[in-house]
């Protein structure tokens, strides 16, 4: 359990500085707004109470938010995507299957991780933008916008997962 709470308390805190430091100084196009930090949230263990993963978007998208002066913005897209997890993780797991503690990447397979991270990723930058934008006026612009971030960002936080991950051996 301790174990846990050490690996959760490090990833956040990597995520947080290299969110901070390198990704949101990367000026690639205004259509193009990466963000890592939400795979800390999808990779907490499945266990995790949702009163619990509330209470950890909603404080670590505040963090972020400090550090960005983004006014609550990434508070309030990381409350979404926690609020939102325990029901896309019921809906997408297949009845019976037993998982790891945690989502993994190499437990899970990558269908059902490229499916829960590229839906949860989308949900936090459409929201994250749509806020960010105030308005609905120019939604083809939003949604091109969006599809961009999310896209690039997947590839960054898979990029990350296959580089650190231990575990190397893929399910079947």
């Amino acid at each position: 359990m301790l174990d846990i709470i050490i690996q959760n308390l490090v990833r956040f805190v990597l995520l947080l500085l290299i969110q901070v430091l390198l990704i949101s100084n990367l000026n690639l196009s205004p259509y193009i707004t990466p963000n890592i930090f939400p795979l800390f949230i999808l990779l907490l263990p499945f266990a995790t109470p949702r009163w619990l993963l509330m209470l950890i978007g909603f404080f670590s998208g505040l963090m972020l938010d400090v550090f960005l002066g983004t006014v609550g913005m990434n508070a309030a897209a990381t409350l979404l995507i926690a609020y939102l997890r325990p029901f896309l993780i019921n809906i997408i797991t297949p009845r019976g299957s037993e998982f790891e503690q945690t989502p993994n990447i190499f437990s899970q397979g990558l269908t059902w991780f490229l499916i829960y991270v590229s839906i949860l990723v989308f949900i936090h930058h459409f929201f994250y933008l749509l806020i960010e934008s105030g308005t609905f006026y120019n939604l083809l612009k939003l949604l091109l916008r969006v599809i961009c971030s999310t896209a690039l960002s997947m590839l960054f936080m898979f990029i990350g997962l296959y580089l650190f991950s231990t575990k190397k051996k893929r399910k079947v």
